[in-house]
């Protein structure tokens, strides 16, 4: 029973697994675009939207779980590889893309793992980067 998980799962649910299954299928310009996109947000729009996360999580006691979002994503731009866009003939060069849109990659994650407990500006402002990047691959 020690180390037992209790409460809620932010990270193990199906539209986690499909979110981070989706960003496997990311290419070079979808994370180009997405880091573009988080960019060009007013940063006090993003800090108020941030705010939001950290009140759900101070509310609903999620704070650990949203940390556990944060560093999966994290991890997902710091491994090697894609499993599929993989088309670069520089591994360095694809880390450093991964890793210039990591904080965009982050705001969706926790846009998707936070879902509805977010209210629907903060959620929007948190996922239009990566609206915007999947919308390029359909």
């Amino acid at each position: 029973m020690w180390g037992r998980r209790r409460g809620v799962s932010l990270v193990d649910t199906e539209a986690m697994e499909a979110f981070f299954e989706q960003l496997d299928r990311l290419n070079k310009e979808q994370l180009l675009s997405m880091s573009a996109a988080w960019r060009s947000t007013i940063r006090q729009i993003h800090e108020d939207a941030w705010t939001s996360v950290r009140a759900a999580g101070a509310v609903q006691g999620l704070g650990p779980e949203i940390e556990r979002v944060r560093r999966k994503a994290l991890a997902w731009t710091t491994r090697n590889s894609n499993a599929i866009p993989y088309q670069l003939n520089n591994d360095r060069m694809w880390q450093q893309i991964k890793m210039e849109a990591s904080e965009a990659i982050v705001d969706a994650a926790l846009a998707v793992a936070l879902g509805t407990r977010l209210d629907a500006e903060s959620h929007n402002i948190l996922i239009e980067p990566w609206l915007r990047a999947t919308e390029i691959q359909r």
